[in-house]
């Protein structure tokens, strides 16, 4: 490339304004809820199948001896404020704290930001994927409500935390709910996504206290709710895992075009 081609190079890919950047952003968050609206499927077809394969999940949890779930329940049940605190554990850890990092590491880290956006959206393709071909049922479903029941769930013993302390709304008949979305877990996925980002980015002892802190309050929070199975939450860690080693290797590929093109960077 010459030099006169490199300028007009240059001149032609300058970074995006910030409220366009800011707009694009938002919308890839935006595009990526609208997916998830739209992976909702039927339930009534997915119903039979979703049960079933929590069925066989908790088999193999089983042949591994880690089917803990109902054990893991037990130490928040108990106790009023244990069970309100678990409910905040799967509530807060999930978007608040997905969205309060993007805001915080879109002014503080903007490039490292941009990794870490791209993580998450193919984390969310994955997810969208084994959502649409092999729905799984949370554990709450096993727990005796004749909603449940009459869908073709027995009664394992489990409580449906945010339903019987909070009374939310967790029928498998509301629109854009996908309740069939167990495996992989997004819940302990993007908190051990965020949970990264902030080690990665922070040097603070707190910082980074927070963000080892973050997953495992995830994990006692989805486990403690009934909201999922501990393979699920394995599932989860496994996506992201991919999805670091993706987008690795996509911005490898960027970094070497814009060095061969002499073009700055932008995703």
């Amino acid at each position: 490339m010459t030099t006169g081609s490199r300028v007009v190079a240059l001149v032609k890919r300058q970074p995006r304004p910030l409220w366009l950047d800011i707009l694009f952003e938002v919308a890839i968050l935006v595009g990526v809820y609208l997916i998830y609206s739209i992976s909702r499927g039927s339930i009534d077809a997915t119903a039979s199948s979703a049960l079933q394969h929590a069925r066989d999940l908790i088999d193999l949890e089983k042949a591994m001896g880690i089917y803990a779930e109902t054990d893991i329940q037990s130490l928040f049940i108990d106790s009023s404020f244990m069970t309100h605190f678990a409910n905040v554990l799967y509530t807060i850890c999930y978007y608040p704290s997905v969205f309060l990092f993007a805001f915080w590491a879109y002014w503080r880290h903007r490039s490292k930001y941009k990794f870490m956006r791209t993580v998450f959206v193919i984390s969310a393709a994955i997810a969208f994927v084994v959502f649409a071909t092999y729905p799984m049922a949370p554990p709450r479903f096993f727990d005796g409500n004749p909603n449940h029941v009459a869908l073709g769930a027995e009664n394992l013993g489990f409580v449906d935390t945010i339903a019987d302390h909070w009374h939310a709304n967790q029928s498998p008949d509301q629109k854009f709910y996908n309740p069939f979305a167990a495996m992989p877990s997004l819940h302990f996925g993007w908190a051990l996504m965020v949970g990264i980002g902030i080690w990665w980015m922070t040097g603070s002892r707190w910082g980074r206290a927070l963000g080892v802190l973050l997953p495992i309050g995830m994990f006692f929070g989805i486990t403690s709710t009934a909201n999922h199975f501990i393979l699920d939450a394995v599932a989860g860690a496994m996506a992201i895992g991919i999805s670091f080693g993706l987008a690795a290797l996509i911005f490898k590929y960027k970094n070497r075009r814009n060095l061969r093109n002499g073009t700055p960077q932008e995703l």
